[in-house]
């Protein structure tokens, strides 16, 4: 089996992307253009909407994917599968896409799976985390930029507004840990090694193209969709923020640029959040409005274990380095992503291969 594959515009029409221009219309990114990048986690929900923009901005990134959902891979761009738990898969793909910059999204994402598959979520979060580290500090100086995605779980359960310099309490969740764990790696790298690299992270992120159903946001639209009640695990009381998939992409490049130009030093933290967070009943009832679907009660299991009760995060020093904002408000998200999934979830009904099994 061959270690990479070219893509030639292999296409989902079914795949949300955003119009690119209001996504990067205050991204200066065209030395992108003839830079090197690569894309770890490039297949999923946020991962491919970033490859979509780099591609738009005329990047043909090198994408490290352990496999394929749906996506749209721009055209030239280099797929090598690999394992990030595989240290040889790491300096390998690394040492072959040579990258100048990159973007690192991989990871086990979902909360109840690390509960349940603690070892998996460890080998690929942590694990992961310093073999990919590694690998970089193997390609030498030709790295300029490393954009390290990380989450505000990392906080743990704090009552005051999320900051960068908010101590690092995530200590009581598998997945939070996990986190936490990648962060500190990556900061160690950074100042042993005077890594050029950026740690963001971020509260929830929602839009169109999540297939992850045991998400709060595509969840309830699938469900209620179907005419059934949402199932929340919690007792609907947990609060936190939601950031529409473009903004959240948008920050990203920011803080690549931030990286590049000296606004951001080496090692540096930047948070991305919401104007305000939400309760997951209240997400649940935005969605039940924008579906007209406020007879459909939602069944409160209150099962969840260990989930942290509120996080707010301040994104004052976006705002003031890199002049970022949320520009989708969760009225507006919910609105565009339930009217995503109403044509993904029909399309997928009339798919004749849906219909012959």
């Amino acid at each position: 089996m061959p270690n990479w594959l070219t893509s030639n515009d292999v296409s989902f029409p079914d795949y949300p992307f955003e119009d690119v221009q209001d996504l990067v219309h205050d991204v200066p990114l065209e030395e992108l253009r003839d830079s090197s990048v690569l894309v770890t986690g490039a297949t999923g929900f946020i991962g491919s909407h970033l490859t979509h923009a780099l591609g738009s901005l005329g990047v043909r990134p090198s994408l490290f994917v352990l496999d394929y959902e749906r996506q749209v891979f721009p055209s030239g761009s280099s797929i090598y599968h690999g394992n990030l738990a595989d240290l040889h898969d790491c300096l390998r793909i690394v040492g072959r896409a040579n990258p100048e910059i990159i973007f690192h999204l991989a990871a086990q994402p979902l909360v109840d799976t690390a509960l349940n598959s603690v070892v998996d979520t460890m080998e690929s979060n942590v694990r992961g985390a310093y073999n990919l580290l590694e690998a970089c500090r193997s390609a030498g100086k030709r790295i300029r930029a490393i954009v390290w995605v990380s989450t505000d779980k990392v906080y743990g359960l704090q009552h005051e507004p999320l900051r960068e310099e908010s101590p690092l309490l995530g200590y009581d969740h598998p997945y939070d840990a996990s986190k936490l764990c990648g962060d500190l790696l990556a900061q160690t790298y950074a100042n042993a090694f005077s890594f050029p690299l950026v740690i963001v992270r971020s509260g929830n992120v929602y839009g169109g193209g999540d297939l992850h159903w045991d998400r709060l946001v595509p969840g309830t639209i699938r469900s209620t969709l179907r005419e059934e009640p949402t199932v929340i695990r919690s007792d609907g009381s947990l609060k936190r923020d939601y950031i529409y998939v473009s903004d959240i992409v948008r920050g990203y490049l920011l803080a690549l640029d931030g990286l590049l130009t000296g606004k951001l030093p080496g090692g540096s933290v930047i948070n991305f959040g919401a104007e305000r967070s939400y309760t997951v009943l209240e997400t649940v009832e935005e969605i039940l409005a924008s579906l007209g679907r406020q007879d459909l009660d939602p069944i409160i299991k209150n099962i969840a274990r260990n989930e942290i009760a509120e996080q707010h995060v301040s994104y004052e020093r976006a705002k003031e380095l890199l002049g970022w904002e949320p520009l989708i408000d969760l009225s507006q998200g919910i609105q565009k992503t339930a009217d995503w999934y109403k044509h993904y979830l029909k399309a997928e009904t009339d798919s004749p291969v849906r219909k012959a099994a």
